[in-house]
């Protein structure tokens, strides 16, 4: 490569960064620039809704007392019966929870020990074809034995 080349390429990557500066700038600007009129407009929303209350309240000032309302709601007996009422859910809920939570340990339970059972009987059966295959080649091993012995007599 040569020293022309290379300056080139050096003036072109300066360019393209430089104008690549000014794009972001201009970017951050404009973000700025909307976060501003964002806050100016909550400020407005602010500020109306505070005079909004002001007029309200100035309304309600002159209209005179305010009246009392009629206490609507719950006497004390009834909070604590709807109290006694909610720890008897509780109870129930935990008893049937317990129901559940045994129930499904049992059947966890018979998985398991189905599971254990099917790997006892294929660990039986592997055992079982490893004797046989054993046997067999002493088998083998015998009549290979006897074979050679009749030979060396003949």
């Amino acid at each position: 490569m040569t020293d022309k080349t290379h300056k080139m390429r050096k003036m072109e990557r300066e360019r393209l960064a430089e104008e690549a500066k000014r794009k972001h700038e201009a970017y951050m600007r404009q973000q700025n620039e909307l976060m501003k009129q964002q806050i100016e407009k909550r400020q407005k929303k602010k500020r109306k809704m505070e005079e909004k209350k002001m007029e309200e309240s100035r309304r309600r000032s002159s209209k005179g007392p305010k009246k009392k309302k009629k206490k609507s709601g719950i006497d004390k007996s009834e909070i604590k019966q709807i109290e006694s009422l909610e720890d008897e859910c509780k109870q129930v809920a935990a008893k049937l929870l317990k129901g559940i939570l045994i129930k499904v340990a049992a059947v966890e339970r018979e998985r398991l020990l189905k599971q254990r059972e099917d790997v006892l009987k294929r660990y039986s059966e592997q055992k079982k074809r490893q004797e046989e295959e054993q046997k067999m080649v002493e088998e083998d091993k015998a009549k290979n034995i006897e074979a050679m012995r009749h030979e060396k007599k003949n």
